[in-house]
């Protein structure tokens, strides 16, 4: 009998393990989309925000996020970007929201990237401080997508 406890005992833990939908991550699914958005294109706008002024935002059709994803599934966006590092330059995915500071000519100013997703669309976000967007062109970026569902 107690055998037989113990061979029940294991069978229940070996099965107890099987995953069911996704739920220990093997049933997960990963889509990764990578968006060009270039400076010269109609796909940057300009939005105003009472607080902020007026910043870059760029509307992106991902047929992927469906409802079950926005509701059930995860989004991690990415900003791509080429960093130097001595006499090699490699290729930097730095996760979203992310906020540069830097330098021109003496005058400080930031760079904040951040995206906002609703089903089947993803908004990218350009704000710079200190930056009028009538006489500027948007930044020429490219933006990794990772979709979990």
């Amino acid at each position: 009998m107690k055998k037989f406890l113990r061979l029940m005992l294991i069978a229940m833990l070996v099965f107890s393990a099987c995953g069911k939908d996704g739920k220990d991550g093997r049933d997960t699914v990963f889509v990764v989309r990578d968006f060009h958005v270039p400076s010269q294109t109609n796909n940057w706008q300009i939005t105003n925000d009472d607080l902020m002024g007026s910043f870059f935002e760029c509307r992106v059709l991902v047929e992927e996020i469906t409802g079950d994803v926005f509701d059930n599934g995860a989004i991690i966006c990415y900003l791509l970007q080429n960093v130097n590092y001595g006499a090699s330059t490699s290729v930097v995915y730095t996760p979203l929201p992310f906020t540069f500071f830097g330098e021109d000519e003496g005058y400080l100013y930031s760079e904040n990237y951040t995206f906002e997703v609703s089903p089947r669309y993803i908004n990218f976000i350009v704000k710079v401080s200190d930056f009028d967007t009538g006489a500027q062109q948007p930044l020429d970026c490219t933006f990794r997508v990772v979709i979990m569902r």
